[in-house]
């Protein structure tokens, strides 16, 4: 183990490989992911107290990992805040609140030391930026500094142990709460209106009188659907935003089967014959690489390329009807309509160069995390000479939230490619739990022999069933949430992945993932300043 001791860098790699092969793995169905790195540096380091790692790695890692995830749900949280989100945003932050309140009963029921108190916490909500606020809040309670680097331990310590229980239960709460409650999921997703549909075109006639404006249409009909072309008096053209359809006019109606029936009866009637027969007009799939177009809604580019019409985006594997208030982010895919001689330019326009968006602009990450690195050292005073920060992992995850919501500030682009902002989330959690779990080896294996561990455990188990008992049963017979968006907004506010990936394959469409990103950045937030205050009112 001498190499290893010796040779920090090495370390530091080592635990990341070993972790993320083993997370790799499935056991009972379920993979660890990156959470295995944890275990792998706890492991190693109880084995041999001696290696570690510099602790600026974790704060790098840490900070990388939560600004990416803020720019990332940046534009859908605050979007659902004007839907269900704060609905569902209410549901999360009291159970976080009455799960805080039991943590302080069963600290004191156990006898628990107040820094592995907050630590089961955090495990048990399996929030590993709040056990670093934990850690980050000890310096200002306690001056010994040797008695600080022991008592420093104990929160990563009594989260690992938390911590498995705080997945496990969770997914056996949300399997047996869907049998209990006898839940379609497919009918589920019908009422919600979020069940998986294919796109069709047609051509249809319209025959009533005084139909809506092109624009008004999808308001007017309520359906998702586009005309992407007009045919009249035997040509065909682009309908401009405002165009008036006349009776006789042939256009080509993108959306979903459903919403073209709703159409039909409302307009005309569909006829036979190809959507895209005539020669004049042109279609192509582009790839959007330039950053000039992102976060600018469709409507304006529509204005500043006249005769071109977006007709369907294509985000990641979701196909969706193109909107005008819709904005387009690097990466998407767009079908476009336009004369034959205009394709060549439009393609330039959006950009259409894989490579162009693997060039990542560094300057706006580097400079994002400045400012949240900033908001997160702003101290809010609290009685008894203590300071409440949002630190090193909720400064820059609110400044990510608020970065990734404007998307853009004039021409300069905070929003980073959708894979690249995956790999720097999963970069900097790995490189955090590597850091962070390799600093509690000694004291880790003090914990496996020493039988007050299993008050934390047990401690920890508790918390994790109070928050999904709570969650599921409040959100789905309280609040009446369809249960595949309950589990996702349980899954958000346990910030845990796992949770997400096992609900969202049982219920096969998009309630789970729209219940987890409308709550999993104020539950992240929620539960580090719920984490600090728990030391704070213990110790």
């Amino acid at each position: 183990m001498d190499f290893l001791i010796n040779n920090e860098l090495l370390a530091l790699t080592a635990v990341m490989a070993v972790g993320l092969a083993l997370g790799r793995i499935k056991i009972f169905g379920l993979r660890l992911g990156a959470a295995a790195v944890l275990f792998v540096g706890l492991g190693l380091s109880t084995i041999e107290p001696e290696i570690s790692i510099p602790a600026i790695v974790y704060v790098i890692g840490l900070a990388l990992f939560v600004y990416a995830i803020g720019l990332a749900s940046g534009p859908a949280f605050f979007s659902s805040l004007k839907k269900t989100g704060l609905r569902n945003n209410a549901l999360a932050l009291s159970v976080i609140f009455l799960t805080a309140v039991a943590t302080f009963g069963l600290v004191k029921l156990f006898g628990i030391n107040a820094s592995a108190g907050a630590g089961a916490f955090t495990g048990a909500m399996t929030n590993t930026p709040a056990m670093a606020a934990v850690v980050d809040t000890l310096p200002s309670l306690i001056k010994d500094t040797e008695q600080l680097h022991i008592v420093s331990e104990i929160p990563v310590i009594s989260y690992s142990l938390a911590y498995p229980l705080g997945v496990l239960i969770v997914i056996v709460s949300v399997a047996l709460g869907a049998k209990i409650f006898n839940i379609d999921h497919r009918k589920e997703a019908e009422e919600a209106g979020v069940a998986e549909q294919a796109l069709y075109s047609h051509l249809l006639k319209i025959t009533h009188p005084n139909p809506p404006s092109v624009f008004d249409i999808p308001k007017v009909l309520g359906v998702e659907v586009i005309i992407s072309r007009v045919e009249r008096n035997g040509v065909q053209f682009v309908p401009g935003a405002g165009e008036r359809l006349d009776v006789g006019d042939i256009v080509t109606i993108v959306g979903p089967q459903a919403d073209l029936e709703v159409a039909q009866h409302e307009l005309g009637e569909i006829i036979e014959g190809n959507p895209y027969h005539d020669g004049s007009l042109d279609y192509r799939r582009i790839f959007v690489s330039s950053p000039e177009v992102v976060g600018i809604p469709l409507r304006v580019l529509s204005r500043m390329k006249p005769g071109m019409l977006i007709t369907r985006v294509r985000r990641g594997d979701d196909d969706l009807v193109a909107s005008s208030d819709m904005t387009l982010q690097l990466g998407d895919r767009v079908r476009v309509v336009a004369e034959h001689d205009q394709i060549k330019n439009l393609t330039k326009f959006f950009g259409d160069s894989y490579k162009r968006l693997s060039d990542v602009n560094l300057l706006p990450l580097v400079l994002g995390l400045v400012l949240g690195i900033l908001l997160g050292m702003v101290a809010i005073p609290l009685p008894g000479g203590a300071a409440l920060k949002l630190g090193n992992a909720g400064g820059p995850l609110v400044v990510g939230l608020i970065l990734g919501a404007m998307t853009r500030t004039g021409k300069f682009l905070w929003q980073i490619p959708y894979g690249a902002s995956l790999t720097i989330q999963q970069l900097g959690m790995t490189l955090f739990l590597a850091a962070i779990g390799t600093t509690a080896g000694a004291g880790f294996r003090q914990a496996l022999s020493d039988p007050s561990s299993l008050s934390i455990i047990a401690a920890g188990a508790i918390i994790t069933l109070i928050v999904s008992l709570f969650t599921l049963v409040l959100g789905y017979k309280v609040f009446k949430i369809p249960f595949g968006e309950v589990s996702g907004i349980l899954a958000g506010t346990q910030t845990q992945p796992a949770v997400l990936s096992y609900v969202s394959e049982s219920a096969r469409n998009e309630l789970p993932a729209r219940g987890y990103t409308s709550v999993y950045p104020i539950s992240m937030i929620g539960k580090i300043i719920a984490a600090q205050m728990l030391v704070f009112l213990l110790i």
